[in-house]
């Protein structure tokens, strides 16, 4: 084995000994803001600022391909004469740049200018550089309006930054020969450039915008994502900690989620008081989309944990994370059903099926 090969394998372990153990599976999460959510019928105004007329067509066509469960959500219309039982809002805002700074420094690298064939430098130098720099930082507020009533129903701000930098050569410091050694010192310098900035240039300007798109979607509309349902890798109770089936199990999460819940199904019966061995379980359910007796199954891990805990909180704070995390995931489902109109039904796919 090749020591670059060795060292591949090294770094791979490494990793794989560093992600965190559990099960990944396909999920539906709704945004915080539930009334930009609900609203799906929209239009764009355009928006107010620097760059406007550009960003009014990216907002646009980030609403045009946000896509959930492999459908559109947004439909995009201008509105003259709402439908009063949709609930209908307008997308405008204002675009501000916060900050533009504008400098220029000096710095020295060598590089051969002079050669005697293909990969043969002749003479090498130091040469010295002008370097012209440039960063913007921007803000964008939207805003939806509810049409007919003039409420707003989502409002925020959101940041983007953006950079340039472009160098040129300005003289040779000093010349070496193909013994590396000095033979000329002579400062030897050209023309150059010197650009003069006033206002930051709009292509600037329309890289630090595009970075407020995506905080945006993720704000206003559902989104399919692949989460992980995560297991305890320590086992509390030192009888579990040393059956060899939760090192196992807990290994073969990520590679075979059905023979992993299986163990934690099978330890279950053998130590039906282990919180780990109860959290494990959950993270199964979870995985399958039964939130429902996954949040029933981290409510009992939390409490069965608090006797190995001296404050009675620390050991329990990851099972209760896990625990709002599965709640929210019940509570999105039923948003769902309310802006959607279906009704939500609880998956009750095999661990087989879920995403390893």
């Amino acid at each position: 084995m090749t020591k670059q090969v060795l060292l591949s394998a090294i770094s791979l372990a490494a990793l794989a000994a560093c992600s965190t153990p559990g099960i990944k599976y396909e999920a539906r999460l709704m945004p915080d803001n539930i009334e930009a959510a609900a609203t799906r019928n929209v239009a764009v105004e355009r928006f107010a600022g620097p760059g406007s007329r550009w960003y009014t067509r990216q907002f646009e066509t980030m609403l045009i391909n946000t896509i959930f469960d492999g459908e559109p959500w947004f439909s995009l219309a201008a509105y003259t004469d709402p439908d009063p039982n949709i609930q209908s809002g307008v997308y405008g805002g204002d675009i501000d740049i916060i900050d533009y700074s504008a400098w220029e420094d000096f710095r020295t690298r060598k590089k051969c200018i002079e050669w005697d064939g293909l990969f043969d430098c002749e003479t090498r130098a130091d040469v010295e550089e002008i370097c012209y720099h440039q960063e913007v930082r921007v803000s964008v507020s939207p805003r939806l309006i509810e049409i007919g009533t003039g409420e707003v129903l989502f409002s925020d701000t959101y940041f983007g930054d953006a950079s340039s930098s472009v160098c040129e050569e300005i003289g040779v410091v000093a010349e070496y020969d193909d013994d590396k050694k000095r033979r000329r010192a002579k400062r030897r310098y050209s023309a150059g450039f010197t650009p003069v900035f006033y206002d930051a240039p709009r292509e600037l300007i329309i890289e630090a915008l595009s970075d407020t798109l995506r905080p945006i979607r993720r704000d206003i509309a559902p989104r399919n994502a692949t989460v992980k349902a995560k297991f305890m890798k320590d086992a509390l109770d030192p009888m579990v900690m040393a059956d060899p089936r939760f090192e196992q199990a807990v290994d073969l999460g990520l590679k075979n989620p059905a023979q992993s819940c299986g163990l934690w199904q099978a330890m279950a019966e053998s130590y039906p008081q282990a919180p780990s061995v109860i959290h494990n379980n959950a993270a199964c359910a979870e995985a399958s989309q039964q939130f429902e007796d996954a949040q029933a199954l981290y409510a009992e891990a939390a409490d069965l944990s608090l006797r190995f805990s001296e404050d009675g909180q620390t050991i329990a704070k990851p099972i209760r994370r896990a625990l709002e995390n599965v709640s929210g995931q019940r509570f999105d489902l039923q948003l769902l059903n309310d802006i959607t109109g279906r009704i939500p039904v609880e998956d009750t796919t095999p661990i087989t099926d879920a995403v390893g």
